[in-house]
């Protein structure tokens, strides 16, 4: 209601001075932190989030040819049972001519 007041009465920075006053707001304060917070945001995403995310994608990797091998052995063992059932198959065919 104060800032709707001010504001119809040309005193906008009265008010915001008022508040900055009223909760103790220091404009050095202030930009010492976002200073500090951007030191430290640069220095975790140099040393943490980067190294975290290389981590990561090299799991990622690994999964994935995991994968990969998991269809190719399947793949393989199909057509192994393919190949002894044929055999399976020529053994019985043979086993039988042999009976007769």
């Amino acid at each position: 209601m104060n800032v709707i007041i001010a504001a119809s009465s040309g005193g906008v920075a009265d008010v915001l001075r008022e508040t900055a006053e009223t909760f103790g707001w220091n404009w050095k304060l202030f930009l010492s932190q976002v200073i500090s917070f951007c030191i430290v945001a640069f220095l975790l995403r140099r040393f943490a989030y980067e190294p975290i995310l290389t981590v990561l994608e090299e799991r990622r990797r690994k999964i994935e040819e995991g994968q990969i091998n998991a269809e190719k052995i399947r793949h393989q063992l199909a057509e192994a049972e393919q190949r002894y059932s044929e055999i399976l198959a020529r053994a019985n065919a043979e086993g039988q001519k042999d009976d007769r």
